[in-house]
């Protein structure tokens, strides 16, 4: 997805949640949950059909940038929890590294991340906690808590939880 589609998408889960009639709310999100769930039911029948008949191409579609953010919103991506926010770690790290900063992993799992960040410049702390959310959701989106040390905690009142567009039972 480029950032303008998604961007598009939290747009319009935000009208969608502000919407004041509550009956309408709830359809329209019930709406999302089924299409997620039919997309989720076809891309779990592509990865099917490229595991038997190409199986090196699932590698390939977890390594794909969009591909991949697909696979894991539906819980489909090939590679574990561990190793995609390995990989986002590493990302950081190298990110960080050439600008004189740190990051280190505290603790790691589904239910909490704890990143410890280490910066020297002052006035960069908003920007370094974007770049590491971004990656770390981007990368786990299933995580349920991320906290990141050393940087102040702003909250974005605009943010919307993964599972509030992701229907609780998988099909």
């Amino acid at each position: 997805m480029t950032p303008d589609a998604i961007s598009k998408i939290e747009e319009l889960v935000q009208q969608v949640q502000s919407i004041a009639d509550p009956a309408a709310r709830q359809v329209s999100l019930e709406l999302v949950q089924a299409v997620m769930s039919l997309h989720q039911a076809a891309m779990e029948r592509v990865l099917e059909i490229v595991g038997e008949e190409a199986p090196g191409v699932t590698a390939v579609m977890g390594a794909d940038d969009l591909l991949s953010r697909v696979l894991v919103l539906h819980g489909l991506h090939p590679d574990s929890f561990e190793v995609r926010l390995s990989r986002a770690i590493d990302r950081l790290q190298h990110h960080f590294d050439s600008r004189g900063a740190g990051i280190e992993i505290l603790e790691s799992g589904p239910d909490v991340v704890c990143i410890r960040f280490t910066g020297r410049r002052p006035g960069t702390a908003a920007a370094a906690r974007t770049t590491i959310e971004n990656a770390i959701y981007e990368a786990v989106p299933e995580v349920g808590e991320l906290i990141v040390e050393g940087i102040p905690e702003e909250h974005d009142p605009a943010f919307v939880p993964l599972d509030s567009l992701v229907a609780s039972e998988r099909a």
